[in-house]
């Protein structure tokens, strides 16, 4: 009884730290080649995105069920609410339909954004999302009605599109502002192809989150080709410049233009990408993702650093090399689940207590093993003497021959292990 007194008493004092700190928090959740974003305010959590990798050695919608459920078990005064779920557009990495459906069943949805697409490989997910905005209009009370909003291009003004829906979060103190820059383009805008027009990155929202003087741009997969058309739309003025960038298209080479960047003229960058030590189709190794010129047009662009990092880069699909990263890129591929949070003044620092960075089985220490969910020294000291008696493991499965640790305990550590 004593732990579970200091336990809820600890939880509620964090709480109130947060809310008197009068905090935003970016939560880049480890959901490997994907992205899916909670952003968190002292009143209320959205949701950008909820797609990502999935195949026999890594599982997004795990790894998306476990960290919310985590997030909503210390944000009890939020109860299980999410004030918008926003999806860039239809494809698999960014709507899974299986995560659609379980924030669908375990949450409560007050408002929907999208592009208002229903096709792509992501179709399913948006369209649960759209079916369910609809069966909330059945009944007669509108409490449970799911407010929604498909954004188009061509309606969207020359300081971006806002409504009850897309800004749908209102703070005590400090009201965020957010706002959408783009979305599906009605008629094909010049020098698009046929192809591009029919491309969904094209018609990504692209989404600005303000809070006081601190700012966070999301451009979900818009390609080069688009950007400079969303360069041109706000070229006379600031509305793309924010604090944080989250890399388009994972660091594609063709998802961050330098115009882009010198609009932007982020202090920092997040990354939503898989790690390039999976050798499997539609991963991060398979794309050659982040990609190396990107990396170093970041490193050019963005004025905060970060320890250096050696990571691998890729030069075209299923081709890497090492890169050393000095600027303030973050990326799940590299870091795991990723937490920045900021003031109303524009003050931004890497929350790196409230998660653990990913743990490298193959070279970590008891110490930091111990920072991993559920390991304790017993199975800690287990995995150091089953390395050490056997060598590296090559598969995150492997940790099934660790005396103590069977398959539930490889799931729940799955998002925070590397090789």
């Amino acid at each position: 009884m004593k732990k579970k007194i200091t336990s809820s008493f600890i939880l509620l004092f964090f709480i109130s730290l947060f809310t008197a700190k009068a905090q935003m928090r970016i939560h880049l959740i480890n959901i490997g080649q994907g992205s899916a974003t909670l952003v968190e305010f002292p009143c209320a959590a959205v949701l950008i995105d909820l797609g990502g990798e999935n195949n026999a050695q890594f599982n997004s919608t795990d790894s998306l069920k476990a960290y919310l459920r985590d997030f909503f078990d210390r944000r009890t005064d939020l109860h299980n609410t999410l004030q918008c779920v926003y999806i860039t557009h239809p494809h698999a990495d960014h709507a899974n339909t299986h995560a659609a459906g379980y924030i669908l069943d375990s949450f409560k949805i007050k408002n929907v954004v999208t592009d208002g697409l229903e096709q792509g490989s992501g179709r399913h997910g948006q369209i649960k999302l759209h079916r369910a905005v609809q069966a909330s209009e059945e009944d007669d009370s509108a409490d449970n009605d799911i407010g929604f909003e498909a954004v188009v291009t061509n309606e969207i003004g020359a300081t971006g599109f806002t409504n009850a829906v897309i800004d749908a979060v209102d703070c005590p103190g400090t009201d965020p502002v957010i706002t959408i820059l783009w979305g599906t383009s009605a008629t094909k805008p010049a020098g698009w192809t046929d192809d591009d027009f029919d491309n969904e990155n094209f018609h990504s929202l692209v989404i600005k989150i303000e809070y006081g003087s601190s700012s966070f741009l999301i451009t979900g997969d818009l390609e080069d080709k688009a950007q400079k058309n969303l360069v041109a739309k706000y070229n006379s003025n600031n509305m793309l410049d924010a604090d944080i960038y989250l890399v388009g298209h994972h660091g594609s080479k063709n998802g961050s233009s330098q115009e882009l960047l010198s609009k932007v003229t982020p202090k920092m960058a997040l990354m939503g990408v898989g790690s390039a030590d999976r050798q499997l189709s539609w991963t991060a190794w398979d794309y050659g993702h982040p990609n190396k010129t990107i990396l170093e047009r970041l490193q050019a662009n963005l004025t905060e650093s970060r320890s250096p990092i050696t990571v691998q880069a890729g030069t075209k699909k299923q081709t890497f090399g090492s890169f050393i990263v000095s600027k303030a890129i973050y990326a799940t591929g590299w870091d795991g689940n990723i937490i920045l949070e900021a003031d109303t003044n524009g003050n931004w620092q890497k929350a790196s207590k409230l998660v653990p960075s990913l743990v490298n089985i193959n070279t970590a220490t008891l110490s930091e093993l111990l920072t991993l969910p559920g390991i304790g020294e017993t199975k800690g000291q287990a995995i150091i003497d089953y390395r050490s008696g056997h060598g590296n493991f090559t598969t995150i499965e492997e940790l099934d021959n660790v005396p103590g640790i069977g398959p539930a305990t490889i799931n729940l550590l799955r998002p925070y292990v590397r090789l």
